[in-house]
């Protein structure tokens, strides 16, 4: 099983490294941690398997911002 790092989250499957055949989803997927995703993708076709991690980014400031609304809402019930 190969395994392997990305970073995009606008994907819409992928090509499998040994026939090219479309992957259009993970066999199964698995939350690791608050930043970390781990995929399964199998191909149907030739039965190679990918193992991949996506790292999970967020806006700093976004999550900030949200925090603070959430506190505010809070204090206003």
């Amino acid at each position: 099983m190969l395994t392997t790092g990305m970073d995009n989250r606008a994907r819409s499957g992928m090509a499998c490294s040994e026939c090219n055949d479309l992957l259009v989803a993970p066999k199964s997927s698995a939350y690791v941690s608050n930043h970390e995703v781990r995929h399964v993708w199998s191909c149907e076709s030739c039965g190679h398997e990918i193992e991949m991690a996506v790292t999970l980014r967020f806006d700093a400031m976004s999550a900030q911002s949200n925090s603070l609304e959430n506190r505010q809402q809070l204090h206003n019930h």
